[in-house]
C-alpha cells in the first residue's frame, strides 16, 4: 500500500513539474516583447556574370531591419551581400576567381499574409564591387589568345527583386524566409540570380 502511495505521489510530483514548465514558457513568451527592428541574415548559392567575370559562389547576407505598419508588413533593409565566385564547373569561359561585395537598400513587402506566414515580395537598388583575376582560357576556343592571367576590377549598379516565404511566429526571437527567386540587373551587363535562406534575430525591448 505504502508503495503505490509513494508511486501516486512521485507520478503528481512529476506532473506538477511538467505543468509548471509549460505554463511559465507560456508566461514568459507573452510576456517577451521585441522591437520593431532585428538583425537580417542569410546564406545562399548564387549565379553572377558581369563585363569580364562570370562564376558560381556561395552567398552571405547581414544587415538590419526596421518595420513600419500596424501588422509589420512593410519592412527597410540595409544590408551587404558577399560572395566568393569561381568558374569551377564551367567548360566555356575562362578560369576565374573573384569577390562580389554588394551594399544595398531593400523594401520588403508582405503581399498575403495568413497568421505567422506570408508570401514576401522584394525590391531595392545596389552597388557593387568586384574583383578578382581571370585566368587562361579552359574552354574550346584557343584562338581569343587569353593564354594568361588578369587582374580586374569592376564597379555595378542597378536594381533588384525577390519573392519567398516568411514565417513570423510572434513571440518567438526569430523569423525565417526562404526566398528562391532574388535577381540583380545592373550596368554593364551585369547579373545576379540566387537563391537564399535567411534568419532574422528580433531585438528586444
Amino acid at each position: 500500500m505504502n508503495n503505490l502511495q509513494n508511486k501516486y505521489r512521485l507520478k503528481i510530483f512529476y506532473l506538477s513539474i511538467f505543468l509548471y514548465l509549460i505554463l511559465s514558457n507560456q508566461s514568459k513568451a507573452q510576456a517577451t516583447e521585441f522591437k520593431r527592428t532585428s538583425l537580417k541574415t542569410g546564406i545562399g548559392v548564387g549565379f553572377n556574370q558581369g563585363n569580364k567575370e562570370s562564376g558560381i559562389a556561395l552567398l552571405y547576407s547581414l544587415g538590419w531591419q526596421k518595420s513600419f505598419g500596424d501588422k509589420n508588413k512593410l519592412r527597410l533593409n540595409p544590408n551587404l551581400l558577399i560572395g566568393n565566385f569561381t568558374s569551377f564547373g564551367f567548360t566555356d569561359t575562362r578560369s576565374q576567381y573573384y569577390r562580389l561585395s554588394s551594399l544595398g537598400v531593400n523594401i520588403h513587402y508582405d503581399l498575403i499574409k495568413y497568421k505567422s506566414i506570408s508570401l514576401v515580395t522584394t525590391v531595392g537598388g545596389f552597388l557593387n564591387y568586384s574583383r578578382g583575376i581571370l585566368g587562361p582560357d579552359i574552354g574550346e576556343w584557343p584562338e581569343t589568345n587569353n593564354n594568361n592571367s588578369e587582374f580586374f576590377n569592376s564597379i555595378y549598379f542597378g536594381g533588384n527583386f525577390s519573392i519567398g516565404i516568411r514565417i513570423n511566429p510572434k513571440n518567438r526571437k526569430f523569423a525565417y524566409e526562404f526566398r528562391p527567386i532574388n535577381v540583380q540587373l545592373g550596368n554593364d551587363s551585369f547579373e545576379l540570380m540566387y537563391l537564399m535562406v535567411g534568419l532574422d534575430i528580433k531585438l528586444r525591448k
